[in-house]
């Protein structure tokens, strides 16, 4: 007799590899992240590195020199360039460390369902194991009834 929770257990077993696959995805997405992460905090510490020696060129340019208003005002306009740029970069990090998080919580809920679903196909297994187990017995049962019956009538005749 085939076992009547077969279509279930398919679909179980359909279900696990779908958050399996997910899951996988899911870990290359936070990798992803991760290295995105990385080269945003790379590109912040060089250009904290370069900082102050970009604003010393800037500031050697007019220190010691008479110069105009108009000179002077493009001097802070590229220094509030290089301040705009550090924070931009920070905020770039920021973001990146927002999207690894995000990822690293949907790796998790990958994980928990495939969790989910692995203990589900499991419990179709178990019941699946213990109805073999007692198809065998009853179908043991009813061949032994029957070389009863068989050996009875045998006897008789």
């Amino acid at each position: 007799m085939p076992y009547f929770l077969q279509p279930l257990l398919r679909i179980r077993t359909m279900r696990e590899d779908r958050a399996s696959g997910e899951l996988v995805a899911a870990k290359r997405d936070l990798a992803i992240a991760e290295e995105a992460l990385a080269e945003r905090r790379k590109e912040l510490e060089e250009w904290e590195a370069t900082k102050e020696d970009r604003r010393d060129r800037i500031y050697a340019a007019v220190m010691g020199r008479t110069v105009s208003r108009d000179h002077l005002d493009m001097v802070n306009e590229g220094v509030a360039r290089i301040d705009e740029e550090g924070a931009l970069k920070a905020d770039n990090v920021k973001r990146a460390e927002a999207e690894r998080a995000r990822r690293e919580e949907a790796a998790e809920e990958a994980r928990r369902n495939l969790f989910q679903a692995t203990k589900n196909r499991m419990k179709i297994d178990e019941h699946k194991a213990v109805w073999k187990a007692e198809d065998v017995a009853w179908q043991d049962a009813r061949e032994e009834g029957e070389l009863e019956d068989f050996t009875v009538r045998k006897e008789e005749i």
